[in-house]
């Protein structure tokens, strides 16, 4: 019975582990996107311990929370407070702040 080269049993572990790689970092790049929510602004960290990631926490009016953290926001501090109303369509861009549309995902 003859061996399989090193080679080829690298190639047969590395494409299926890539392409769950790809499917995956596919699916993180458009979480944000899909995401859909409206409430309050609980608590707000703009340079948070996750790689300065901003980290927006929104109260729903049921009481639950949602976190809308993503490195594609483009939201500032200018932007948004703490107590402000914010809201997002899935499949949108964009997000109501206190009834105004602005863009909050690049």
């Amino acid at each position: 019975m003859e061996r399989m080269p090193n080679f080829i049993k690298f190639i047969a572990l590395a494409v299926p582990v890539l392409g769950v790689g790809v499917f995956m970092s596919i699916r993180d790049y458009g979480e944000p996107e899909r995401m859909a929510f409206d409430g309050l602004v609980s608590f707000i960290e703009w340079e948070s311990r996750n790689h300065g990631i901003p980290l927006i926490e929104v109260t729903r009016s049921n009481g639950s929370k949602v976190k809308f953290s993503n490195t594609r926001i483009i939201l500032n501090s200018s932007n948004l407070k703490v107590g402000d109303s914010l809201g997002k369509a899935s499949g949108s861009l964009s997000c109501t702040i206190n009834g105004n549309l602005v863009p909050c995902i690049k």
